[in-house]
């Protein structure tokens, strides 16, 4: 198939860009053939807001090409939801090629781990659906009830700590810690080991989701390695002796005669589990507070309404997407959009974006809890459905509730300063820090 040279500019500066040349001649239809090269996710005003940016690339350049990421930005609802339906044609098999490109001494140091085995989010059927039909029953309905009493044992303490104080970081001191000890309490690891496991997955995340300088990689490898190291001792340890615990379920469960091999269960644990356990759903907290208490009076009319607070969850999903966005790649030519693209060409599909689509909602850039069920793109959609989205839903209630019982004047300090920050599939917050009456004065 032929190609066309283009001249784009990223961040000012003049570059070449080969494009296929069918995509060429749909793009050059459009208004901003070549606006997505303007897109920066890591940096800039697209991290502190991108929505402007979004509602453009819909209206004029709904399929855009990024040189910077070599990706193709799909920014609509509809065409977001066709590739999410699409597996055969839309693959998520390449989806760890996405952030920094590993340096021989960076893959060295990988190769002292254990081999990287399929996950639930980087995999196609049927692999994905051995795995989820595995991984799956250890997070059903029953097993999600069963947390709501640690979960609201562990908001309480949590909130107890800082409840006399009159003011606090949300984020730091309960949005990330609430998680991170629901699901070591799930999976039976040792709570004293939470800061390591935080600093790893961090180590993880940035690693494939971020752009990382060659020589800053090595340590990144380290950690993982070591987190692989460290969850493969709990395997073992549960193979040995099996407790009432969630490792302890995916190390003797199977389906249909066939368990989860050694590699699975590493990436399973680490990277499924401990990792993007807890991540997305420190997001959600951090971005449900912040909206509440951004909206003038709504965390009042929360105190007096309970059953608006599943609404605020919905619509936070929403209006601030946690999940920003997510990988395919194409596995043969196909069109998009009026696009043509060929075989192995990369799609960053911007959920954040098609939550906001006109086609949804004619002011979907309005944050309003009267949406009863809105429509969204929080936790995906198709096969791969957020195995954990009832959990995380049940975490933001919970805590929630008990932050509108226990500190009914909270309210945002003056000028905030959120540290938004965003990889090219998770967007949240680093700081809420907000103030209150201290209890009992």
């Amino acid at each position: 198939m032929s190609t066309a040279v283009e001249a784009v500019k990223v961040d000012g500066q003049s570059e070449a860009i080969h494009i296929d040349a069918h995509a060429s001649k749909a793009a050059g239809a459009m208004k901003c053939p070549h606006l997505g090269a303007q897109y920066n996710p890591f940096a800039g005003p697209h991290v502190e807001d991108p929505h402007p940016f979004y509602a453009q690339l819909r209206q004029d350049a709904p399929v855009s090409y990024n040189p910077m990421l070599g990706m193709w930005l799909v920014s609509r609802y509809e065409d977001i939801c066709h590739v999410l339906k699409d597996p055969t044609r839309y693959s998520s098999a390449d989806l760890g090629n996405m952030g920094s490109v590993l340096a021989p001494a960076t893959l060295a140091v990988l190769a002292e781990g254990y081999p990287l085995a399929d996950s639930l989010i980087n995999s196609d059927p049927p692999a994905h659906t051995r795995l989820r039909k595995l991984l799956g029953r250890g997070f059903s309905a029953q097993r999600i009830a069963a947390q709501e009493a640690p979960i609201r044992a562990v908001s309480e303490e949590l909130i107890q700590a800082f409840a006399r104080k009159g003011h606090a970081d949300l984020v730091t001191e309960f949005a990330y810690p609430l998680p991170v000890r629901v699901i070591l309490g799930m999976a039976g690891v040792p709570q004293e080991d939470m800061a390591d496991i935080k600093r790893w997955c961090d180590d993880f995340f940035r690693m494939i989701f971020t752009r990382v300088p060659a020589e800053e990689q090595p340590p990144l490898a380290r950690s993982w390695v070591t987190f692989q190291h460290y969850v493969a001792r709990l395997i073992r340890d549960r193979t040995d002796e099996p407790r009432d615990d969630l490792i302890s379920y995916l190390v003797t469960t199977d389906a249909d005669g066939e368990a989860l091999t050694l590699p699975e269960l590493i990436i399973a644990i680490a990277g499924s589990m401990l990792a993007a356990g807890h991540e997305t759903t420190t997001a959600l907290l951090a971005q449900c507070w912040k909206q509440a208490l951004l909206q003038p009076g709504l965390w009042q009319k929360l105190r007096e309404d309970r059953s608006l607070v599943p609404h605020l969850i919905e619509e936070t999903l929403r209006f601030d997407s946690v999940a920003h966005g997510m990988i395919r790649t194409t596995m043969e030519d196909v069109e998009l959009a009026g696009v043509a693209l060929p075989k192995g060409s990369r799609l960053l599909l911007l959920y954040a974006s098609g939550s906001r689509d006109a086609a949804l909602l004619a002011d979907g850039d309005h944050f309003d809890i009267s949406r009863h069920h809105p429509t969204h793109l929080g936790f995906g959609r198709g096969i791969h459905f957020c195995i954990g989205a009832p959990l995380a839903r049940l975490e933001a209630l919970i805590a929630t509730n008990l932050l509108l019982d226990q500190l009914p004047d909270l309210k945002l300090e003056e000028n905030p300063d959120f540290g938004h920050t965003q990889s090219l599939t998770i967007r949240t917050i680093q700081h809420l820090r907000v103030n209150w009456t201290p209890t009992g004065t």
